[in-house]
């Protein structure tokens, strides 16, 4: 479940044949559809007698409920039959909700929401694509600005995709269980792959996992190479 509107609907993620039953986010991020790529999802639209509930609780008015919790896993009675319907689109779904399926709620029961439900997002699906996260708020820009640069090349030129994560908000750091500064988060197509304060650990796993090597910080010739 994600994105709540202003016209009082959200879009549910049922499941697609490129992330199973898991939304990922992918937007600007490199992937590969299937073939015949298919997805159930909806757009829910919701009334004035929609109901909602916590698993295990009472009920809660609208104003509570967590629509901006990405990932957030819920069970949605509505008001239609002849479900599921499955459609065969060009693009992931997470990108594009146009012509999805509309769905009235009646009631909206959401479950715990969880650290490993926020990872889940960012994790990547393929098994050469890397998501690292940078919880450091004296890392060098200069630096900060070549690894970008580098992270951005080395698809084309290593078979091998990496995205440089810094600026995050507070949420980030709360559902990735970030308890101290600096710490260093990376995912591959696995989930948590890596989670230090050293930076030099970042470094050596990286290029033990994918043979590719990281810029080092002061090393001017990454900056030719890169910029030529």
């Amino acid at each position: 479940m994600f994105t709540l509107d202003t016209d009082g609907r959200f879009q549910l993620f049922v499941q697609d044949t490129y992330t199973g039953t898991s939304y990922r986010y992918l937007q600007d991020l490199y992937y590969e559809l299937p073939d015949d790529y298919e997805v159930e999802s909806y757009v829910v639209q919701l009334s004035e007698d929609t109901t909602f509930f916590n698993e295990g609780s009472s009920s809660e008015g609208f104003e509570e409920f967590p629509f901006h919790l990405p990932n957030q896993r819920v069970e949605i009675e509505v008001v239609a039959e002849n479900l599921p319907v499955v459609t065969e689109r060009e693009t992931p779904v997470t990108n594009d909700s146009r012509l999805l399926p509309v769905v009235e709620a009646e009631s909206i029961t959401t479950s715990p929401y969880t650290s490993e439900d926020f990872l889940e997002v960012h994790t990547p699906v393929e098994d050469n694509h890397y998501m690292l996260f940078l919880f450091d708020e004296s890392f060098n820009r200069e630096y900060l600005n070549i690894l970008q640069e580098f992270a951005s090349q080395i698809g084309e030129r290593y078979d091998t995709y990496l995205d440089v994560i810094y600026h995050q908000p507070e949420y980030f750091e709360t559902y990735m269980d970030i308890d101290e500064k600096p710490s260093f988060l990376l995912l591959d197509d696995s989930g948590e792959a890596l989670r230090t304060a050293d930076w030099q650990e970042v470094i050596d796993w990286f290029q033990q996992e994918t043979a590719v090597s990281f810029p080092r910080e002061g090393d001017r010739a990454w900056y030719d190479v890169l910029y030529e």
